[in-house]
């Protein structure tokens, strides 16, 4: 099944001078208020015009790096690493300072906050993942990464917080007990951003390393689903829950949408071996084998992406796209893989739509059928997505 049509653009937001690094839609209006490394935090109204003007343009001492909101409660992180924490008006026409957090040591990366227990969580390039209580501002726990932490998700039922790290790491925390469980390994590249679904039990994660993995963790599975499609990093993911439908929008400049409604297929561990495994063949640096048969012919190795075996360039001379392992691009199959390669693994359930433009941050509201998009020119942009959904 291929999703819908494409997204519309609705309105272009300028006014920032600087890369916009936080965008939000806020709930139950039709306002967004967005972050800057131009030092300022924006609240654009929409007016009766159908444009989008700044109600409040606080220009605040340092670059503003992360942004959460929940309740007319604002968080700002900054490039010092502290955090501001706001209280909005209802009417979205001003803003008092509650309190500083003096939280992190270098640039903060990402914030969440629950309103329901009153928790800050927050992230930095200074390594570090630390959790608040937000009446009293107490510190309740810190955990240190082994390289700049990036991205944060957080489980609301189960108090397991996940942290995506510069070395491709996500690192999972039990905040009940304050307790590191486990780091999942996957991606070759720095996290970029974190998703968590609460009714599936799934963690989405988009990485530099061009690829998005799906973590099944719920009922204890372990498994991890891959999907490629972008040919440049990938820097941000949005996801419709009850639609199932996975936006991410890479620096290649291509915002593509998943049907994640589709089975697939997890991905083949790739196998190593010192000869080809289909035609037996030793590869280059099997040196002995090469002196016993007087071979001169030296064969590089290359895996097949359907089936995971190590073969030689001639028994894998085809590629194929395998959108049921998360393949969206041609890449190289074997020749038996190739021959057997049944029509419903051919089939693609994404849609690839050209943006023209290199996003830095997303936010979606699904009952809106809004995504706002942030963009390295410095603009945001309100895309209408119905047809898409």
């Amino acid at each position: 099944m291929v999703v819908g049509g494409s997204p519309a653009l609705v309105s272009q937001l300028v006014g920032h001078t600087n890369s916009v690094n936080k965008v939000i839609l806020v709930p139950n209006d039709t306002a967004l208020i967005s972050v800057s490394d131009d030092r300022t935090l924006r609240v654009w109204i929409k007016r009766s015009s159908g444009d989008y003007w700044p109600s409040i343009c606080q220009t605040l001492e340092w670059c503003c790096s992360a942004l959460a909101m929940e309740n007319f409660h604002l968080f700002v992180g900054l490039e010092s690493g502290a955090i501001n924490h706001y209280k909005l008006t209802e009417d979205l026409n001003r803003i008092t300072l509650l309190r500083i957090y003096t939280s992190h040591q270098m640039r903060v990366s990402d914030i969440i906050y629950d309103a329901q227990r009153d928790w800050l969580l927050s992230v930095g390039k200074d390594k570090a993942f630390h959790w608040y209580q937000g009446d009293t501002g107490r510190r309740l726990g810190s955990y240190v990464a082994g390289g700049w932490c990036l991205c944060l998700a957080f489980d609301r039922i189960s108090n397991f917080a996940f942290i995506g790290d510069y070395g491709g790491g996500i690192h999972m925390i039990q905040l009940e007990n304050f307790q590191f469980v486990t780091t999942l390994k996957g991606h070759a590249g720095s996290v970029r951003s974190l998703i968590w679904d609460e009714e599936k039990q799934i963690l989405i994660s988009c990485s530099a390393d061009k690829s998005i993995f799906i973590w099944e963790i719920g009922e204890g599975k372990g498994n991890a689903l891959q999907l490629n499609c972008h040919r440049e990093r990938v820097n941000s993911i949005a996801y419709s829950a009850p639609n199932r439908l996975l936006f991410s929008f890479g620096v290649d400049k291509k915002m593509i949408v998943w049907n994640l409604r589709t089975e697939r297929k997890q991905f083949m561990l790739w196998q190593e071996s010192n000869e080809c495994q289909e035609c037996k063949q030793p590869f280059f640096w099997n040196v002995q084998r090469l002196w016993q048969e007087k071979n001169v012919v030296f064969k590089r190795q290359h895996h097949c992406r359907r089936c995971g075996r190590a073969v030689c360039g001639e028994c894998s001379p085809n590629v194929s796209i395998l959108p049921c392992y998360g393949f969206e691009y041609p890449v190289r199959v074997c020749k038996p893989c190739y021959q057997e390669i049944p029509e419903d693994e051919l089939r693609s359930s994404t849609q690839t739509h050209n943006i023209l433009i290199e996003p830095t941050c997303v936010n979606l509201d699904i009952s809106k059928k809004l995504m706002a998009v942030g963009a390295s020119d410095n603009v945001i942009r309100l895309y209408d997505i119905a047809a898409c959904l």
